[in-house]
């Protein structure tokens, strides 16, 4: 799938397609068993989502072969492919309603919260001026469509979106969002966290504020929206690059959340998933994206980013039991 693709689905899950958008998405639907699978499984990655199906004795099942990968994945919950794409839209919509902010809605009095350091969240001491314009090649650097670092008015640093571009560089792929992506080594945490994983149950929760001003172009965007997502991968880096867009079918969970902002307003946006004891990476990105099916890039005015977080947090593990049948 195109990343321009994914994005659409992206889109749909978190509410924020149009009315066009959703005819593509039909479209797509109707076409595209791999895009069918895709949506299935962005919809059932959150564990959170699967302790809650199983709880309901929700056992969906389905007939299509399974995705291949170069990086290992956990089996997942799948749904039942209908032949009508409305019915797979109701019934996404409703896992939607499940998966999204699940973490808080089942959060225990008990739960504990603390920062988890990643590289220049605030900015701050990094050199200001255009970031690198690729998928990153390492740990803890941002990279990725074009943006820079720039000293703002009070003196404090933040990062401002340039204008939408195709990460993969692909002549033939759409231009829809300008994504900023770091990847975070969570090696150290996990060995942190590995005894107390039978008893406790942990989640990374991604925050990040965005701020928009007044620019020439506002009157240009109307679906202009920021967003944040982190994903969580069993693998070395280095494949998760070589293998975006599709790479996100293999990830160990996933969160996102998008917000809508006019001029001259600010926000401060959170999303969350499980830390499973086997990840090793996070891939954290923020974003905005015009919601726009462009192959050209397109100028983003002042929208800016600041004080990207990561925040361990830890709470008893809850009881789940399976039908195995």
């Amino acid at each position: 799938m195109t990343e321009e693709q994914l994005n659409l689905l992206y889109r749909y899950l978190d509410g924020a397609i149009s009315e066009d958008e959703m005819i593509s998405l039909q479209e797509l639907l109707r076409d595209s068993k791999e895009a069918r699978a895709e949506l299935r499984s962005l919809a059932t990655i959150d564990a959170k989502w699967q302790q809650l199906t199983a709880e309901q004795s929700f056992a969906p099942s389905f007939d299509e072969p399974a995705v291949t990968s170069l990086i290992p994945s956990k089996p997942r919950w799948r749904l039942a492919w209908s032949s009508q794409v409305a019915a797979v839209l109701v019934v996404v919509s409703f896992m939607g309603l499940f998966s999204v902010g699940v973490v808080l809605a089942i959060g225990s009095p008990k739960a504990t919260a603390r920062t988890f350091d990643i590289a220049h969240g605030d900015f701050e001491s990094m050199s200001t001026g255009a970031i690198p314009k690729r998928f990153p090649a390492r740990v803890g650097e941002w990279s990725g469509n074009p943006a820079e670092v720039v000293k703002q008015a009070d003196g404090n640093q933040a990062l401002r979106f340039i204008e939408t571009a195709n990460v993969n560089q692909d002549p033939n792929g759409f231009a829809s969002n300008c994504t900023v992506f770091q990847l975070v080594d969570l090696t150290a945490l996990r060995q942190e966290l590995e005894s107390d994983h039978a008893e406790s149950q942990f989640s990374l929760k991604l925050s990040a504020h965005f701020h928009r001003v007044p620019a020439p172009s506002d009157a240009d965007l109307p679906k202009l929206r920021a967003s944040v997502r982190i994903f969580l991968f069993q693998a070395e880096p280095e494949p998760i690059g070589e293998q975006w867009p599709q790479v996100v079918q293999q990830a160990e969970a996933m969160g996102r959340k998008s917000i809508k902002l006019n001029p001259n307003e600010n926000g401060t946006i959170s999303a969350s998933c499980i830390l499973d004891a086997d990840a090793t990476v996070a891939l954290i990105a923020v974003a905005a994206g015009t919601g726009i099916n462009s192959k050209d890039s397109i100028p983003l005015g002042g929208y800016y980013v600041d004080d990207v977080k990561l925040t361990v947090i830890k709470q008893p593990k809850l009881p789940v039991t399976t039908d195995s049948n």
